[in-house]
């Protein structure tokens, strides 16, 4: 496999990424006119054919995010409010019986609330920490899984590294202690069944009646090393060691098992082709241990070496103003991310782009030009 970027080392400057904010914010208006009230949840390359769902499934959340980022860099009162309509939308995902609530709802509900504090979104976000809370079981000492969203039957008896992060993030935060014991409780069971001592983390694991039981290699699917990366890195902002070593022991395994800056989907290539959004997601939670670590500026020179490259491939593609006047954005140039490896069905695996795509890849320039702080993001 052969890599399809050419950067020599170039680091993209700060210019460089500011326009490439711009074009990705420029993006969002041309996909929210073509998909209106629905969630845009993926487009096949830079087709511009959207996927949508009326209640955004597991990726709802990240549309209203991309909101929530936009008002947060611009400031502009109509961007949160859009970034609130959408947020509303989400509300009958808290009674969902998945873990992935903590994806949709910190991403979706919890940021409008920490940054603005929108009272709409504080109130989503309360409603779904007591949802979410509900779900824990304390025979297994986590929040498994759950039946729904591709759960399955035995979807209470596991547990996914997909939702770790936003977990640690959204549970973490809260006010009560009782809402910060379950989540270090899900950590340290997460951590017992999937981590292993190279750095290396399982995608999943099966409780058998005796103990969890990890499915698969560890490490070898990228964006799932890339969450537990940035779980890790989440836990050890907020409850230091063990948590450091852990998220540091986990991007040093990523650095020296994808020393391509663009991620191959599965290390064993058994699904060949690259999943540059693992990447981005890596370069997200090296940014934040790199806040709390003392040697962290070989951290963030690796997350801006991997940005530059997913800025140089071919899946980051600027349209240009006047290839793009069907998006009726006068003279600004929009750009597609769509480096996202997904299961477009049960049987096909394709690279698209996607509004968590664009989310993670917005959230990392905008922490590299200093206008978020990566460890909220």
């Amino acid at each position: 496999m052969s890599a399809v970027y050419t950067t020599g080392e170039q680091l993209v400057s700060v210019q460089e990424m500011i326009g490439a904010i711009e074009s990705l914010f420029c993006r969002m208006d041309a996909v929210d006119k073509q998909c209106g009230s629905e969630f845009p949840l993926f487009s096949p390359g830079n087709s511009n054919a959207w996927t949508v769902s009326q209640g955004g499934s597991w990726a709802g959340g990240f549309w209203s995010a991309c909101w929530w980022l936009r008002a947060k860099v611009t400031d502009s009162v109509r961007d949160q409010r859009r970034a609130s309509e959408i947020a509303q939308q989400l509300v009958a995902k808290t009674t969902v019986d998945s873990g992935y609530r903590s994806l949709i709802f910190w991403y979706g509900a919890a940021l409008g609330a920490l940054w603005f504090r929108d009272a709409l979104a504080q109130q989503l976000t309360q409603q779904s920490l007591i949802a979410i809370t509900h779900s824990f079981d304390p025979k297994l000492n986590c929040f498994p899984l759950g039946t729904a969203m591709g759960g399955g039957k035995r979807g209470n008896q596991v547990v996914t590294i997909d939702s770790f992060a936003s977990m640690v993030q959204l549970l973490g935060n809260s006010e009560q202690s009782l809402h910060r014991f379950m989540v270090q409780r899900h950590t340290e069971t997460m951590l017992a069944a999937c981590y292993r001592d190279s750095g290396a983390v399982h995608a999943t694991a099966h409780f058998d009646g005796r103990g969890f039981e990890p499915v698969g290699q560890a490490g070898q699917w990228s964006r799932g090393q890339a969450w537990a990366m940035l779980g890790l890195s989440r836990s050890a902002a907020l409850w230091g060691e063990p948590y450091v070593t852990l998220a540091r022991n986990a991007c040093e395994y990523w650095i020296t098992s994808r020393p391509d800056p663009l991620a191959p989907n599965r290390l064993d290539e058994s699904s060949p082709g690259y999943d540059p959004s693992a990447s981005v997601i890596a370069a997200l939670a090296m940014l934040s241990l790199a806040n709390i670590v003392p040697d962290g500026e070989s951290l963030r020179l690796f997350s801006h070496r991997q940005v530059s490259a997913v800025m140089r491939s071919h899946y980051f593609t600027i349209l240009q103003a006047d290839m793009n006047s069907m998006m009726d954005q006068g003279d600004r140039n929009s750009a597609i991310f769509w480096g996202c490896c997904y299961k477009t069905d049960s049987k096909v695996e394709e690279l698209v782009e996607s509004a968590w795509g664009s989310f993670f890849l917005m959230a990392v320039l905008c922490a590299l030009t200093g206008s978020v702080e990566p460890g909220y993001c």
